[in-house]
């Protein structure tokens, strides 16, 4: 909870700061920096495997435990020069839940098990880009790392049980990234932007989609609208003392936001 706040926090301090030195590199024509702060209306599924727990059985799915964002929080940076550019992007999401089973998982639970699910999701991704023609629009080859930090917790209360049997993930998650984005023109004032990546290393898989669409305004197009939508899977693989749990956290919802050039 605290490690989540601390890193997003942390993080927004690198970027302002790098904002700032990057600023005066800008005036003098080296590079040209982009700030869009933006909102991402996702949805949330949230699938969980405990094994080996011997309160509630061997292997136990639980699924869509979660299905909205209580709270996000996100900010991309990025700036090139060239041929080549670097960039940050920052993501922070709150969302909770609770449920009473029917009955369900492998083996089934009793009825009346009750599930209550918070969660608090960080992302950072640190990364550069080469684009070979290094005009302002076209191919562009990203690489980087992405941090990922989890706080799970998911209390699970059985009809004969007072105390609920809790499992708790708390920690980051360090991958390494590759993917594509091409950004075009579309007429005189609109443009669009089409990014894929994979990650692995610290989780097991995670895969993230963007589709942008852009509105060019203001003094040679320095402000743009942008809309669109995005679709993030993560695989995780953790343990919580001697108990495995596999989890399946999946983001996806349109996307709003405005940039800003300098």
């Amino acid at each position: 909870m605290k490690d989540s706040r601390r890193l997003f926090a942390a993080a927004v301090a690198l970027v302002i700061g790098v904002g700032l030195s990057g600023a005066e590199a800008a005036v003098a024509g080296d590079w040209e920096w982009t700030l869009i702060p933006y909102v991402w209306a996702s949805d949330v599924s949230l699938d969980v495997n405990v094994d080996g727990d011997p309160l509630i059985g061997e292997d136990v799915s639980f699924s869509d435990l979660v299905d909205k964002v209580d709270f996000a929080s996100q900010l991309h940076f990025e700036g090139q020069r060239g041929k080549g550019g670097l960039f940050f992007d920052l993501s922070y999401f709150e969302f909770s839940d609770s449920e009473t089973l029917t009955g369900g998982g492998i083996p089934p639970l009793l009825d009346g098990t009750l599930v209550e699910t918070k969660e608090k999701d960080s992302f950072l991704e640190v990364g550069g880009f080469y684009r070979p023609k290094g005009s302002s629009h076209g191919l562009d080859v990203l690489f980087g790392v992405r941090i990922i930090n989890v706080d799970q917790k998911i209390d699970i209360t059985l009809p004969f049980l007072v105390d609920p049997t809790r499992v708790r993930i708390d920690d980051s998650f360090t991958d390494g990234f590759v993917g594509l984005r091409y950004s075009g023109p579309i007429g005189e004032n609109w443009g669009f932007s089409a990014r894929g990546d994979v990650s692995a290393g610290g989780t097991e898989l995670t895969w993230n989609t963007v589709l942008l669409f852009g509105y060019q305004f203001g003094q040679t197009g320095k402000y743009s609208l942008l809309f669109g939508y995005r679709q993030m899977e993560i695989e995780l693989e953790e343990n919580d003392g001697d108990v495995k749990v596999e989890t399946d956290i999946g983001l996806s919802g349109p996307i709003a936001g405005l940039s800003i050039k300098f």
